[in-house]
């Protein structure tokens, strides 16, 4: 039994511009994806007992556009790092949108509908699973929150949660492994899929994603949280830099009081280890992906002094930097 989306058509984009098609390969086999022209990057599948995976690392000028089918009734958890995801039903038009930088748990009805993605850079992980699945992977300690959100009998998808969580700093390491795991093979199917399980196990019965917990949080109107993703944008454009509070502060037009208690319940973060963190993540794919040396790495991410890099990355990921070249090796 297939879990999950699947395509039922060809892509294709907004602004009628040919496709090409990108072969990328799965933990099973190699398939074919269609991108616009223009477009770059891949995705993999994996497909396992009651539950499937889909990994994508792709950049897109104009919005793919791709009608997706599900022919049962399931969960699925989507993550978004970068870029704008939505779903729109063809039958009742009812729609799931994932924000960048947030995740949400989601019950999926038999359903037709077409999946529309964007972004220079679309980063994403998403869980497509079974209630059996997910008993087998918990035990008994299944989260009562989950269990009272369970309708099998509902005909259009269905939020936990009315607005997406923030990918916090223990989730979003957890995603980069899987995303840029660098093993092949039978090795790189049995690393993803036993970080899938830490993740859900995470997501569903870890202190800090505590299903009951959402609900108490404090939701800003729609105008800050965009104000917030203008300043997200501002500061990855300009990781190189020092930034301050002053200047981040004038960029929301918030003073800075109201930019930090704003950030923070959206990111669940302060604004300097969000930086931190998004400098880490960085530099690490530097080093694994564009064969950077530690040094020119934390000086592309704003770092003069090398060992005060070393120092923050240990303190952020969890590990010395020196570990990423043992990778390479």
């Amino acid at each position: 039994m297939r879990i999950g989306l699947f395509p039922i058509t060809k892509h294709s984009i907004d602004n009628g511009v040919n496709s090409r098609e990108l072969a990328y390969n799965t933990a099973m086999q190699t398939k074919a994806c269609t991108l616009g022209k223009g477009g770059e990057g891949g995705q993999e599948e994996l497909l396992l007992d009651g539950a499937s995976v889909l990994l994508r690392k792709l950049g897109l000028d104009s919005f793919s556009r791709t009608e997706y089918e599900n022919t049962h009734f399931c969960f699925g958890i989507h993550f978004l790092l970068e870029g704008n995801y939505k779903f729109i039903s063809v039958e009742n038009k009812t729609k799931v949108n994932i924000n960048s930088g947030s995740y949400n748990l989601v019950q999926w009805p038999k359903i037709v509908g077409v999946e529309k993605i964007k972004g220079k850079e679309y980063v994403s992980v998403d869980i497509f699973f079974t209630k059996e699945f997910l008993e087998d992977l918990l035990g008994a300690e299944t989260d009562s929150a989950f269990e009272n959100f369970v309708d099998t009998s509902i005909k259009k998808p269905k939020y936990l949660w009315s607005e997406g969580r923030p990918i916090s700093n223990k989730l979003r390491l957890l995603l980069l492994e899987i995303l840029h795991c660098s093993y092949t093979g039978s090795a790189r199917t049995n690393f993803i899929e036993s970080q899938i399980r830490c993740l859900m196990i995470e997501v569903f019965l870890g202190k800090d994603n505590s299903m009951e917990e959402v609900g108490k949080n404090v939701t800003l109107s729609t105008l800050d949280k965009e104000v917030i993703d203008e300043v997200v944008s501002y500061i990855k454009q300009n990781l190189k830099r020092k930034l301050t509070i002053k200047e981040l502060s004038e960029i929301a037009g918030f003073n800075t009081t109201k930019l930090k208690s704003c950030f923070k319940k959206v990111h669940q973060t302060t604004i300097f280890k969000f930086i931190t963190q998004l400098r880490m993540e960085k530099a690490r794919l530097l080093v694994l992906e564009e064969n950077y040396t530690i040094a020119q790495a934390s000086y592309e991410v704003g770092y003069s002094n090398p060992q005060h890099f070393t120092v923050a990355f240990k303190k952020t990921m969890g590990y010395l930097p020196s570990l990423l070249l043992t990778n390479l090796s």
